[in-house]
């Protein structure tokens, strides 16, 4: 990739306008432009000062370019309320974690690039109960049986599924997109700083969002909400648990739930609804009482564990270990201080 097409990527990754950084140089805005569409090329003086400007390491911009572009999956409404801006500084922040990502690949010759899903994705779905079939055929293609997972970013990861965990504007929580890299391979991000309960929820939906093929007029929404219910808490399994018909849940019973199966109580309120476990009568008083507790203090019971993607920094550990990389490399792959890195057991 052109040089000026790297300066106004990190540009957009910062947030800022040209003129933002064409004040932080100080240059004027016109040159700033000209470096953009590289009517005019910025010396390497000049390159290293517009990377301190940005607070970027230089080898972003000689870094060799794999990601062509980056699509949602799926736009959700809280997506589309972000700023221009902000949404910008999310793409390129996705890129550039996406092209760290596919770099150590290529050190380690990891060729993930062939993606497949499983046969029948995606799924046709055209009511509920399809998109009930689905989370199950999609747990059985990949063999993990009808239990609670454990750590659904690990079980994606083992698939050689990219998840990603990023700061990321309050709008976002997470998101479904097709990558371009010598065709199309998906990805899921998600906000590091959502509540760790419902940030399974939602990688889950964003993992709908790829699989299911949505017809007959249903709401794609709806349906990965739903999708994300299935594959979390099979059926089979939750009715187990819960039994087939409830008049009331004890709040204890809820916190139990959420431990065993990493649901926030809303979402496991909306699983029971869905499976007609409990009436939406009583659904609907059991999700106006979660809005008035959330706000006088965080959601009872112990916590989930937070979704952690491990494979990328393994690699580049693997990497790091192996002599593969330099500390200083890791460290711009990793996005890190070197200091923070580890040192092989024995030398």
């Amino acid at each position: 990739m052109a040089i000026g097409a790297k300066i106004k990527q990190a540009r957009k990754l910062r947030g800022l306008s040209q003129r933002d950084l064409a004040e932080r140089l100080p240059v004027s805005d016109q040159t700033v432009s000209k470096y953009e569409r590289e009517e005019s090329l910025p010396d390497s003086t000049r390159l290293m000062e517009i990377a301190d400007a940005l607070d970027i390491d230089l080898s972003y911009f000689l870094r060799a370019p794999r990601v062509v572009t980056i699509k949602p999956a799926y736009r959700t409404k809280r997506m589309s309320s972000m700023k221009v801006k902000e949404t910008d500084a999310l793409i390129e922040r996705i890129r550039d974690w996406l092209e760290r990502y596919l770099e150590v690949e290529a050190i380690l010759s990891i060729d993930d690039l062939s993606f497949a899903w499983p046969s029948g994705v995606p799924y046709d779905v055209a009511s509920m109960g399809d998109v009930e079939a689905a989370a199950l055929a999609l747990r059985d293609s990949w063999n993990i049986g009808h239990d609670p997972i454990e750590n659904l970013t690990e079980r994606l990861e083992e698939k050689s599924l990219r998840v990603g965990c990023l700061e990321a504007p309050k709008a976002f929580d997470a998101g479904a997109f097709e990558a371009a890299v010598n065709g199309g391979i998906p990805i899921i991000v998600f906000n590091k700083d959502r509540p760790e309960d419902r940030q399974r929820f939602k990688i889950a939906r964003e993992l709908g969002h790829l699989v299911l093929d949505i017809r007959g007029g249903l709401d794609e929404g709806k349906a990965c909400h739903r999708f994300a219910g299935a594959f979390i808490a099979p059926q089979t399994i939750f009715l187990q648990d819960v039994g087939a018909h409830r008049k009331r849940i004890s709040l204890r019973e809820l916190e139990l739930l959420k431990e065993k199966y990493g649901m926030s109580m809303r979402a496991l309120t909306y699983r029971m609804r869905d499976l007609g476990i409990l009436n939406k009568h009583y659904a609907g008083r059991l999700f106006d009482w979660l809005e008035d507790a959330e706000h006088t203090r965080e959601e009872s019971g112990d916590p989930v564990p937070r979704e952690r993607p491990q494979r990328f920094e393994r690699m580049v550990e693997h990497a790091l270990a192996e002599e593969f990389i330099s500390k200083r490399r890791a460290a711009e792959l990793l996005d890190r201080d070197v200091d923070r890195l580890s040192e092989p057991v024995l030398a």
